[in-house]
């Protein structure tokens, strides 16, 4: 566990919550992966383990994956030979998933990746996972 967890709030946001991870999940989180995610991620599934709803930023629709399925697509073996320097915590519910690249020193940007299309349609969509969150819940015609 990070020694510092940052504070994310939803409040007053278009998002549909679900319970928030335990701190088994978040322990079997990092036990999985060979890096430390963003505290700001950590935050947010502590607060909403999944969960869905506005984005401001393409593909302006965002379903959290849950942290056992985050961890399933890291250990994918299909996911780490396409996608060696994603990790994928999101989608849109179609063919859009949501990463952070980590072939970008930290933090982290956000990127979208057609699936589909593979690693050449990625697209950066916001700078960082605090960029990222302020977007979340909130409509695209609202965050002007």
């Amino acid at each position: 566990m990070p020694p510092h967890v940052e504070r994310v709030t939803l409040t007053g946001r278009e998002w549909r919550a679900e319970q928030g991870a335990t701190s088994t999940d978040i322990d079997a989180l990092f036990a999985a992966l060979p890096f430390q995610p963003p505290p700001e991620y950590v935050a947010l599934l502590q607060l909403t383990n999944g969960g869905e709803g506005e984005l401001a930023l393409p593909p302006l629709w965002f379903q959290l994956f849950d942290v056992a399925f985050a961890i399933q697509l890291w250990r994918d073996q299909h996911y780490r030979t396409e996608y060696p320097n994603l990790f994928f915590f999101g989608g849109n519910g179609g063919l859009e998933s949501i990463a952070f690249d980590m072939s970008q020193p930290a933090p982290w940007p956000i990127v979208m990746v057609d699936r589909v299309a593979g690693l050449e349609s990625a697209k950066s969509i916001a700078t960082n996972i605090s960029d990222f969150l302020a977007a979340l819940g909130v409509r695209s015609e609202d965050a002007a």
